[in-house]
């Protein structure tokens, strides 16, 4: 299910628990400068007492871009960068594709129930954050789009799981003119 999307100009997004969000001053005390120049091997970051999942985009499949969020049945919750000109089709295979050459990322524990989604670039809370929307189920964006007008906000969704499993598959052609970038976000079981 399509749970939202968020605009990027390349900044890469924090998913991180809720109740830590205000820890986060990306922007106040330019932790985004700590974290835009790490590699492609970094997956998540200290933010407060716990961590955040990294979503670090991919200027080769796009630059400015849509990150599109969907939920599954299981609580699993997918993020995709897409660029192609049948823009759904692309979406769908990018949720099908295997995960098996996914890298593994590291896990993120999410006590409050709720999972925060918004650019590194802000800060968690206060005046130089973003707002933050509830996830709406609704259908694939027909087009890639423009970028919004306004304000950009993060995501916020609501979660039954206190662990996930985190994989990201960089930059995958699908034929000669669609390619796809994908976060995953598994249910896990505590060790």
């Amino acid at each position: 299910m399509h749970a939202g999307r968020l605009w990027t100009n390349g900044d890469p997004f924090l998913v991180v628990d809720a109740a830590l969000r205000g820890a986060w001053r990306g922007f106040s005390d330019s932790r985004y400068d700590d974290i835009v120049d790490l590699g492609p091997e970094t997956t998540g970051i200290p933010v407060g007492a716990g961590r955040a999942a990294l979503v670090g985009t991919d200027g080769v499949v796009r630059d400015d871009s849509w990150l599109e969020v969907f939920e599954g049945e299981d609580g699993g919750i997918a993020v995709v960068q897409a660029s192609g000109p049948d823009y759904p089709r692309v979406l769908t295979e990018a949720l099908r594709h295997p995960t098996t050459d996914d890298d593994d990322g590291d896990p993120l524990v999410v006590h409050s129930g709720e999972l925060a989604l918004f650019s590194a670039a802000c800060d968690g809370t206060g005046p130089h954050s973003q707002p933050l929307v509830p996830a709406r189920p609704g259908p694939l964006p027909p087009v890639h789009g423009r970028p919004p007008h306004g304000g950009d906000p993060g995501l916020l969704m609501t979660t039954a799981h206190t662990m996930f499993a985190f994989k990201v598959r960089w930059f995958t052609q699908l034929d000669e003119e669609n390619c796809f970038a994908r976060w995953l976000l598994t249910p896990a079981s505590p060790e």
